[in-house]
């Protein structure tokens, strides 16, 4: 019965912050179209994300008392928020589709669709995403899984620390 409570917990949090982070992105690209994703700006956008993963593994490794959870939570958490990112992201693309060819780095994109021999951006664009779709929840779902260690080891110590205190 908790276990699988704790499993839904996990999807309904990911699904959230897939909508929260999705609709952050395209609001960003609505009013800052041109913005390039520069390592302070990935940082800036990605690290909270990251943290509210560690965070999620850090409850669940210190509520279950288990490693084991806070790294299944971070999988988990993770795999959800990327699946509902990734479709936020395919939205924003076809939506804003002309300010974003303006942005360097687009270049290659448009170099790729250039010699693609398509006849629509928006469909090369769209499959580019679509195709790429599988590896970005991957990748995700890793670095979930990292972060779930992460977080399951810190809500693990915090209990050996809550024992170790109670025996002395």
């Amino acid at each position: 019965m908790s276990r699988s409570w704790f499993h839904k917990s996990g999807l309904r949090l990911g699904l959230v912050l897939g909508m929260v982070f999705g609709t952050v992105n395209v609001l960003f690209s609505w009013l800052f179209p041109l913005s390039d994703d520069t390592i302070g700006a990935l940082l800036r956008f990605y690290g909270p994300m990251f943290f509210m993963w560690v965070f999620a593994s850090f409850r669940a490794a210190r509520r279950d008392e288990r490693l084991l959870s806070g790294i299944t939570t971070g999988v988990v958490v993770a795999f959800a928020t990327f699946c509902v990112f990734d479709l936020l992201n395919l939205v924003r693309v076809n939506l804003f589709l002309d300010d974003l060819t303006g942005r360097a780095d687009w270049q290659s994109m448009m170099v790729r669709f250039s010699a693609s021999g398509f006849d629509s951006l928006r469909a090369f664009v769209t499959l580019e995403y679509i195709e790429d779709a599988p590896l970005k929840i991957g990748a995700a779902s890793a670095i979930g899984a990292v972060m779930g260690t992460v977080g399951g080891v810190l809500g693990r110590l915090q209990s050996w620390f809550t024992i170790a205190s109670a025996q002395t």
